[in-house]
């Protein structure tokens, strides 16, 4: 049954190590060119020290700015990793049942001696064991290349320097061991819908929509709440310079910077005195009219108001990223033993 399963998927196994093949030489090779930005732009002294930060990560977010090979390959690891488990639902998971099913090959494998039962878990082992191993490799080469931009964001000033948060939600899918517990979802996605439509573009429309909506609604409803958010307040005062006034209509916002390096601020307010969320009246100093920048400032800080800021701190990046991919993991598990159930009940001869 191995053997079979290996002819039934050595195009997409010879399309995977070439894949493999091409990410591990071209971040291999310019790993240590983005390393050199980050050793050239003077962050290492900022790490040992603590100063010159903004300064340093200002000068390498700039230097792989212009950088349009490097730019191009920080883009192109996210573009893989958040379409691959798309690609492997399409082309590993979709087929694995649905090609039988819609030839009408099944008739005869499953008159070989092999119960369907074990016939799908063997293939589901093997084949799942090789995203597995697909989506580690390629997140390993990736989140090694990308280090030296995690770790320059890591470090104080990093909100002003433009440089790409760990924790947001494109990146945070494409590094470490979340992408093998997506390519993992994708993939059992795509064997439940191949055997629950038995068509493979039906199966694989479904896939697409199904991933493209989890992975949507997964940052926004489910990973902010893995912990409880930790709360920081401390008094709003502001300064010219430094501090946002905005205003909407009859609504003021005001805040000032937030520094707190790797962490992932989720919410940023301000509350008055009773503790309710300010949005105004706008003073009238305030308006535009008024013209008094100073003076409009002094009377937002006369309002006694604080700033509330929810943010999860950077020592949960890796204990988020293990609770996603454990979580999709399990639910890999549970949409196979579905599948392999309703194999079992529903599908007949």
């Amino acid at each position: 049954m191995s053997w079979l399963t290996w002819r039934q998927y050595r195009a997409q196994a010879w399309c995977a190590l070439a894949l493999l093949a091409v990410v591990a030489v071209l971040y291999g090779v310019t790993g240590p060119r983005l390393a050199g930005r980050y050793d050239a732009s003077g962050l290492p002294d900022c790490a040992r020290t603590g100063a010159g930060c903004e300064r340093a990560q200002a000068a390498f977010a700039a230097a792989v700015g212009a950088d349009g090979l490097l730019t191009g390959l920080f883009y192109l690891g996210l573009v893989l990793l958040l379409a691959l488990p798309a690609g492997v639902g399409m082309f590993a998971g979709v087929p694995l049942v649905a090609r039988d099913l819609e030839s009408g090959a099944f008739r005869l494998t499953w008159t070989q001696g092999v119960s369907r039962t074990r016939w799908l878990l063997v293939r589901l082992a093997l084949v799942g064991s090789a995203v597995a191993v697909l989506a580690g490799l390629l997140s390993l080469a990736v989140s090694w290349w990308a280090a030296p931009l995690d770790r320059a964001e890591a470090l104080p000033g990093a909100g002003d320097a433009g440089l790409p948060g760990r924790f947001g939600p494109l990146v945070f899918a494409a590094r470490g061991a979340a992408p093998v517990g997506w390519a993992l979802f994708g993939f059992a996605a795509g064997v439940a819908a191949g055997l629950l439509l038995r068509r493979q573009m039906a199966a694989t429309a479904v896939v697409l929509g199904v991933l493209a909506a989890a992975q949507v609604l997964v940052p926004l409803l489910a990973r902010p709440h893995l912990a409880a958010p930790v709360r920081a307040e401390a008094p709003l005062v502001l300064e010219e310079g430094r501090g946002v006034v905005r205003i909407d209509g009859d609504r003021l916002y005001a805040s000032t910077p937030v520094s707190l390096p790797g962490a992932w601020v989720l919410s940023v307010e301000s509350v008055d005195p009773a503790g309710r969320t300010f949005t105004g009246p706008v003073p009238g100093v305030c308006r535009p009219e008024a013209g008094s920048i100073g003076r409009c400032l002094e009377t937002i800080n006369g309002l006694g108001l604080t700033q509330r800021v929810e943010y999860q701190p950077a020592r949960r990046y890796w204990p988020f990223q293990w609770a996603e991919a454990g979580a999709l993991a399990l639910l890999s598990g549970a949409l196979a033993a579905g599948s392999a159930v309703r194999l079992r009940r529903g599908v007949t001869a």
